[in-house]
């Protein structure tokens, strides 16, 4: 994260105070491991809940939302700042759909955005954060109805845009629609993505129920007892909810419309995520 946050001027947020505070950001994905990065100097977990096993506990068998989150907003508290997230102050509603292999049902999916929008209001859910692909066009058609549902209400919706680009195995295929923004991977920008960030070994919190028995996953990518490296759009995705964090937290009445649009006119190379010229 270190490296990222210097590549998309996110130190420029935290010369201004902005840190994403009181902004919630839902992480629809594995779950979360509560690290100390999202409990201090203060637990900023509002929510957790599991529409997989019905856990009423934090816990992440997979490992993939919690590095996740802690890219979106991480305190780096273990790490004394140095793998902090984009926006460390920002609350994370976690929203777990995705079992311990990183499967999903789109029953489960349509459930968590339903319940997004139903309590948007009383954990002021402004941003949800998404990696979820299917290949039946159908079930696609289903959950961008609900995304548009939840657009419409004020929730922003930001899906990764696939390793490989969006195609209709992937819910941000939809991404070219003006109701969804689409993150691709600076190192592999995608044309249909929106907006890009850095996605190639982005360092962030490691879940101790981490799972290495999928592709791109190394004992050899642990940082620490804490840290974990890993790439792909699915690290790019969280940077870019975080930057829309701090956008948030400076013009609190800002739409999800307007939103998408700063993103993409401050965008540089590449469509590459540009704090400092964002939050100008």
């Amino acid at each position: 994260m270190e490296k990222a946050r210097i590549t998309v001027n996110a130190d420029y947020a935290s010369s201004l105070g902005y840190t994403g505070k009181g902004v919630g950001i839902a992480i629809l994905d594995t779950g979360l491991s509560p690290s100390e990065d999202f409990l201090l100097p203060k637990n900023r977990i509002a929510v957790f809940q599991d529409f997989v096993n019905d856990i009423p506990n934090c816990y992440d068998n997979n490992g993939h939302g919690t590095h996740v989150s802690g890219i979106a907003c991480g305190s780096g508290y273990l790490s004394y700042g140095k793998y902090r997230g984009i926006a460390p102050g920002a609350n994370l509603i976690i929203l777990k759909i995705l079992d311990r292999m990183g499967r999903g049902s789109t029953a489960t999916a349509l459930k968590a955005i339903k319940w997004l929008t139903d309590n948007k209001e009383r954990y002021n859910i402004r941003i949800a954060n998404m990696s979820v692909g299917t290949s039946d066009r159908s079930i696609n058609s289903a959950l961008i109805r609900a995304m548009y549902r939840a657009w419409d209400s004020g929730i922003c919706i930001i899906a990764a845009d696939g390793n490989t680009g969006s195609g209709n195995s992937s819910i941000a295929a939809a991404g070219r629609n003006k109701k969804i923004i689409t993150a691709g991977s600076y190192e592999t920008p995608a044309y249909s993505c929106d907006i890009t960030a850095p996605g190639v070994d982005i360092v962030s919190c490691m879940s101790p129920d981490y799972s290495f028995g999928f592709h791109g996953r190394s004992r050899k990518k642990i940082i620490s007892s804490h840290y974990v490296m890993m790439s792909g759009t699915s690290m790019a995705t969280p940077m870019i909810s975080g930057a829309a964090a701090l956008l948030i937290e400076k013009s609190p009445e800002i739409t999800p419309y307007e939103i998408k649009s700063r993103l993409m006119e401050t965008s540089g190379e590449n469509k590459l995520l540009d704090i400092k010229k964002l939050l100008i």
